[in-house]
């Protein structure tokens, strides 16, 4: 009887450990959030030759945080209201578009669209909410470019389609989470085609020689990715923020560290 019972038990410990191992994405509350395997990729920024950045494996949410979502941290966490967050935190557009502190107003707004017009302070704040954080620059741009092509040209037309959208963001019409049809190999949803997002260090080091003008724009170009020019631009934009800057280009999703270990790990990718 008792080995039966160990059996039982061993049988019971060894499906859940499948269960949590194997399974990619895990919901939580609202936001899901998917397993970014470890592997490494080449930044446009200036790198060691021969040695690629090396990227953890981490969860990332699937989707950018919305409006719904924001209002529900702000009923739990109302020092970050828009009538009482310190002015350090923040400048005047803080959620200007909302109605009031607590009314998104999705009338105007749409409903599930990613909150926008939130300081990096209040989404680090939100992130460290949920028990987790910004993703990091190199975390974000890895991820982002766990993309598939068939072809070169189907490479190309979507390098040209990311340069014109970064040159004109609708900020007046943002569409729904998750509606842009682009979503990376691992299940992340809307890195390009929806928002700009908050990463933890915007504002990279970087080498000397380098300067936010259109040369270094160009020298970033040189790299002759699908990614390049593009990715030139977001770098550019990015280092261009301070972290109390609200614009409706901009919103956020959250990353967190891995829960547990589990064998997605050990399938690291090459970029």
């Amino acid at each position: 009887m008792m080995r039966s019972l160990r059996n039982i038990s061993a049988l019971a410990a060894l499906m859940i450990f499948v269960m949590t191992a194997f399974i990619p994405e895990i919901v939580f509350s609202q936001t899901a959030r998917v397993l970014v395997p470890a592997g490494s990729f080449h930044s446009i920024l200036p790198e060691v030759e021969g040695e690629p950045i090396v990227v953890d494996s981490f969860y990332m949410d699937e989707t950018a945080v919305t409006n719904e979502e924001f209002l529900d941290f702000l009923k739990a966490n109302p020092e970050w209201r828009r009538s009482e967050i310190p002015p350090i935190f923040t400048n005047n557009g803080y959620l200007k578009e909302w109605k009031s502190d607590m009314e998104p107003g999705y009338e105007k707004l749409g409903e599930n669209r990613p909150v926008t017009r939130v300081s990096w302070y209040a989404a680090n704040a939100y992130c460290a909410d949920r028990d987790g954080r910004l993703p990091t620059l190199n975390e974000w741009e890895y991820s982002a470019q766990l993309l598939e092509f068939n072809t070169e040209a189907e490479m190309n037309k979507f390098s040209s389609g990311l340069i014109n959208w970064y040159s004109g963001i609708d900020v007046n019409n943002l569409a729904e989470v998750g509606s842009t049809g682009i979503e990376t190999t691992t299940g992340v949803k809307d890195q390009f085609g929806l928002v700009m997002e908050w990463v933890e260090d915007f504002k990279p080091i970087i080498a000397d020689e380098l300067s936010l003008d259109c040369g270094t724009v160009g020298r970033m170009n040189t790299l002759g990715s699908v990614y390049s020019y593009a990715a030139s631009i977001r770098y550019i934009t990015r280092m261009s923020f301070n972290a109390k800057i609200t614009t409706g280009m901009v919103g956020f999703r959250c990353a967190y560290d891995e829960p547990a270990p589990s064998s997605q790990n050990q399938n690291g990718v090459s970029l």
